[in-house]
């Protein structure tokens, strides 16, 4: 790719990934000027960050805001510059171990998407609303993405108070793994392909007209393994539909098991490492899509199962990776991180703060205009409309019970993960649901 915003995006990318090893650095050896360095390493992208943005405008003559992979670099952006407010105010550089990787993340998941220039706006994108809002509904995003990093490490840093006879982690959550998160998704796949519930497999569409099942629901999902390709819808299907029923039951039943002896807090530290393993999965996942290893059903409604699937299996291999790096390798690394944890919580509160108001004016009051005049409704119940609905009154019932309740400490924390697995849901819809969004993903 030789086009000169790729370059200055690659340039941006290169500092804020020195900048994250700096902080490590800075962590680890405990050298001052490490963590000075990573801070204008980051500084130093938000250049030509900023420049790729306006090369992308010159180049495109309209505001580059039209698709997901404009709208991930502005949150990627939105993060570099928190991170740097939140160094200046609360005096602590090493905010940005926990930051930094966040926006290499978002710039890594975004070379992912399609990212043409495209200086032919369809109708409803040619208004001077996109700029309001889309822009703030990314910076607000940016500004939660900020949250769930704080909130995060806020639960992996709980002590658990271990005492003698206590059930440990490796010991009771493994067990509730391998129910919840592996034994009933493999358990529904079987009943639903036992049963005749699952799509018919097919290659192709004309395939499926060849033999006279157009008609039928289909299923083209295959798996490229050199020179052959494997028919694993009707598989992959079971599993991303069991992978649902799992992550219902597990906070409900796990209660109902809980050993009496149990470390209290070792839940909250597993749900971040579950978390963390999808979303890292998630990435290598749309990378075998983008490279063709992995190909979907077009236009179809199973599509969304489709890719649970593999998220499913893949996160069976990282969440042990993700384990033994946080919480194995990491527990000492983070004593040495030594930031206080009331800093972590005031830091997710913050963010969340600064997110909500941007996030409010933009994805909900400005985008209700734009679809008035796009549309001709202010309301459409379009799949990412009702998502943008659902993240706002979550994210206000988290305020209201910090405000109302006082809801602080470990619940206000799983309370802000949650929220940002509903943007990432609601951002990556588009490519599952449709809807008068869809036209995004080009």
């Amino acid at each position: 790719m030789n086009r000169l915003d790729a370059l200055l995006y690659t340039i941006a990318f290169s500092a804020y990934l020195a900048g994250f090893f700096g902080f490590v650095l800075h962590v680890s050896l405990k050298k001052e000027i490490m963590g000075k360095i990573a801070t204008f390493l980051m500084m130093l992208g938000i250049i030509p960050h900023s420049m790729a943005f306006i090369v992308r405008w010159t180049a495109q003559g309209h505001y580059p805001l039209a698709n997901m992979y404009e709208y991930m670099g502005l949150m990627a952006w939105m993060v570099v510059v928190g991170l740097l407010y939140f160094i200046w105010r609360y005096k602590n550089i090493k905010i940005g171990v926990i930051v930094a990787p966040v926006a290499v993340m978002l710039l890594v998941t975004a070379s992912l998407l399609p990212s043409d220039i495209n200086s032919q706006l369809m109708p409803a994108l040619q208004s001077s609303w996109l700029a309001i809002h889309v822009t703030m509904a990314a910076l607000g995003s940016g500004a939660f993405l900020i949250a769930f990093a704080s909130a995060s490490l806020y639960l992996l840093t709980i002590s658990n108070n271990k005492k003698p006879g206590d059930v440990t982690p490796a010991g009771k959550e493994w067990f509730f793994f391998g129910l919840f998160w592996v034994g009933i998704p493999i358990a529904v796949s079987i009943i639903l392909n036992v049963f005749g519930l699952m799509p018919v497999q097919v290659h192709s569409i004309e395939e499926a007209r060849i033999n006279g099942i157009a008609d039928k629901m289909l299923t083209s999902f295959s798996l490229s393994t050199g020179s052959k390709h494997l028919l694993l819808g009707k598989s992959v299907i079971g599993l991303g539909i069991g992978m649902i029923f799992g992550a219902i039951l597990w906070p409900f039943l796990r209660r109902k098991i809980k050993p009496s002896n149990v470390i209290g807090n070792s839940g909250s530290q597993f749900f971040v490492i579950i978390v963390t393993a999808i979303l890292f999965s998630a990435v290598i996942i749309g990378y075998m899509i983008k490279s063709g290893t992995i190909t979907l059903t077009p236009r179809s409604y199973m599509k969304i199962f489709e890719f649970f699937g593999p998220l499913l299996v893949l996160s069976w291999i990282m969440t042990p990776v993700m384990y033994y790096l946080l919480l194995i390798l990491g527990g000492g690394w983070m004593e040495r991180l030594s930031l206080p944890r009331p800093i972590l919580e005031e830091l997710s509160y913050s963010a969340v703060t600064i997110g909500y108001p941007l996030y409010t004016v933009g994805a909900l009051f400005a985008g209700a205009i734009w679809a008035e005049q796009a549309w001709g409704t202010w309301w459409s119940w379009d799949p990412k409309e009702v998502g943008a609905l659902i993240i706002w009154l979550f994210y206000t019932g988290f305020l209201h019970a910090r405000y109302q309740r006082q809801w602080k400490s470990e619940r206000a924390a799983i309370f802000i993960v949650l929220g940002m697995v509903m943007v990432f849901v609601s951002f990556f819809g588009n490519y599952f649901f449709g809807g008068l969004h869809s036209f995004e993903v080009t």
